[in-house]
């Protein structure tokens, strides 16, 4: 039996892939891990390998006090999902902690459990972060690993990404529209909170994948163009498997929305101008939101 088709979702972050994680996990030709972010190439130094094997532990504890929860209710479907899940994650935990030459173990954790999939797939958006020498290790961890590399209108992706910050920073007394705004102004007129831009850093993210990356197995999809028949049946086309119907229809994880301040959005505009001229020229035809966008500067 032929080894599924080893897919890196490499980002953006706050660019859709959740929403392809489950779609791909909804597909019958997919076998999905129940940890949608691996994080195992992206830990092989000891700081981050430790922060990330922290928050795993925590998920964990979490995990286990929803599995008490649903066994005193009776819901035993719930109970044998956070097994899985829980199951899954340990695993995970013990393959971060092990030694990672020849990432024989993060290979065999990937595939374990996965019957005839065609597909696996480690969705971390933080891996458009990475290195080159670490992407090439990716890229020749499994015959054929694939990469896809989604971009949204880079405002869009901007504002959600400092919304999903401000979420996670806001204190009891502080209001989340002001603190949204907040963080804008300090990227703007500060410099700060730099890592919210280079995740969106699109030339620079694009130029190192393909400079690492094969032609055939580097995708590059337009997060607008996604949710449509034509964006999915590109995405399948390019992982080997049929297009089936979407079983959710809307991004996740969005959050609430929240008002750009009208003072701030032409200098965002501004700041982002060479990335939707770049995409225009080196990916292929904008669409209609990053015209709008653009026609805005």
């Amino acid at each position: 039996m032929a080894a599924p088709t080893l897919l890196f979702g490499v980002g953006a972050t706050k660019a859709g892939t959740t929403w392809l994680y489950r779609y791909l996990h909804d597909h019958p030709d997919c076998g999905m891990p129940a940890v949608k972010e691996a994080h195992y190439w992206d830990t092989f130094a000891a700081d981050g390998r430790e922060k990330q094997l922290t928050a795993f532990r925590v998920r964990l504890r979490e995990m286990r006090a929803q599995k008490r929860d649903a066994a005193a209710l009776g819901r035993g479907w719930q109970v044998d999902n956070l097994d899985r899940r829980i199951n899954e994650m340990k695993a995970l935990v013990a393959v971060l902690e092990e030694d990672r030459t020849g990432d024989a173990g993060y290979l065999a954790w990937m595939q374990d459990g996965r019957g005839t999939a065609a597909v696996v797939a480690d969705m971390t958006p933080n891996y458009a972060t990475l290195d080159d020498e670490t992407l090439a290790r990716m890229r020749d961890a499994a015959p054929g690993a694939k990469f896809v590399f989604l971009i949204r209108d880079p405002l869009d992706r901007l504002w959600s990404h400092i919304r999903m910050q401000a979420r996670r920073q806001r204190q009891d007394h502080e209001k989340y529209e002001k603190k949204s705004n907040n963080i804008l102004y300090r990227i703007l007129n500060r410099g700060q909170e730099t890592h919210i831009l280079e995740r969106g850093d699109y030339p620079k993210i694009i130029r190192k994948l393909r400079r690492v990356i094969p032609e055939g197995r580097l995708l590059i999809q337009f997060f607008e163009d996604l949710f449509t028949e034509t964006g999915l049946a590109r995405v399948c086309a390019f992982l080997g498997i049929t297009p089936v119907k979407a079983q959710v229809a809307k991004p996740v994880h969005e959050g609430p929305e929240v008002v750009m301040l009208d003072k701030l959005r032409p200098r965002a505009l501004g700041l982002l101008n060479e990335h939707y001229e770049w995409v225009a020229r080196n990916v292929g035809p904008l669409p209609q939101r990053w015209q709008d966008n653009l026609a805005r500067v």
